[in-house]
């Protein structure tokens, strides 16, 4: 066998492990872009409950999103308030008004308890479903939550009987993201927003994270990591939270199991600004509101008082 036929052989293996590799990279790519929204995402439809049937009143609400999904979500509005005697003379506030962002494998129906908290407390809610979720339309995505983020803040903003510089934006896990990004966006007056919108009043982050990578790669994860490195999303809180300048408060349980305390608390310290950080001491991910309602209500009530 002469040397060039030795080389030519040579070549011909190399290309063929080539081809293997790319075959299997693009196979992997495409495996991780079909599997990634049924891995990723876990979107109930039916409710637990209903305002209705807990005799608050509400609004049925569709918003259109900008890339044409219309998503729903409840109004709950405030219990009027009594003046106090002190500022009779003083022209009464608006209400301070939460719109939440619930987390993965859960929809409005079970927010209720924090509606019946909120309402007599003052504040306004408002609860919206991403797409594919509840009784909104489409298929959820990373780009998809944050486009429905963005238009339940622009859909309060145009209510007369919401006051838009005190919006509360409020995101518990997942929706901590779709919080951040709605807010950092927001930041940088960009995707049309109005000139003379005023940002969030603040910022409530719930079990939040610092992105999917840190999430499974801490939760262990490793064969879900490695997928992830072939698809698309990201949930890159970290990267977006300098941009927030409302004021934030961190609620994390120290036990938490699915999205670490740790993580919550490396983006606390991203965060620019003022900020707060509440560790609920045994706090889980899914039994902060069963097991510890009070501390939970308590820290993001003190948060909201101070923004009064």
């Amino acid at each position: 066998m002469t040397w060039g036929s030795v080389a030519l052989q040579s070549v011909r293996l190399i290309l063929v492990v080539s081809g293997v590799v790319v075959a299997g990279v693009l196979a992997l790519k495409i495996a991780a872009l079909l599997l990634e929204p049924r891995l990723a995402f876990h979107p109930p439809r039916g409710y637990a409950a209903t305002p209705g049937a807990l005799g608050l009143p509400f609004e049925d609400v569709l918003m259109l999103t900008e890339d044409g999904v219309n998503i729903h979500g409840w109004f709950i509005p405030a219990t009027e308030q009594p003046a106090r005697r002190d500022d009779s003379r003083t022209p009464t506030r608006p209400p301070l008004t939460l719109l939440l962002f619930h987390g993965n494998a859960e929809n409005i129906g079970g927010f209720l308890d924090l509606a019946l908290l909120a309402r007599p407390a003052g504040y306004n809610l408002m609860l919206v479903d991403y797409r594919g979720y509840g009784e909104s339309a489409g298929q959820p995505s990373e780009s998809g939550l944050y486009s429905d983020g963005r238009a339940a803040l622009a859909y309060l903003r145009s209510r007369r009987d919401v006051d838009a510089g005190r919006i509360v934006v409020w995101g518990r896990s997942i929706g901590s993201a779709v919080a951040v990004e709605v807010a950092a966006a927001d930041a940088g007056a960009d995707r049309g927003r109005a000139i003379d919108a005023p940002p969030p009043a603040g910022i409530i982050l719930e079990s939040p994270f610092t992105s999917a990578a840190d999430l499974l790669r801490d939760g262990g994860h490793t064969v879900l990591l490695v997928l992830s490195r072939f698809g698309t999303y990201r949930f890159d809180s970290a990267s977006r939270i300098g941009r927030v300048k409302s004021p934030v408060l961190v609620i994390h349980g120290t036990a938490d199991d699915i999205a670490p305390f740790h993580l919550g608390r490396r983006l606390f310290e991203l965060a620019p600004g003022r900020k707060e950080l509440v560790a609920i001491e045994g706090g889980g991910h899914n039994d902060l509101w069963a097991l510890h309602e009070d501390e939970v209500w308590g820290a993001a009530r003190r948060f909201l008082e101070s923004l009064e």
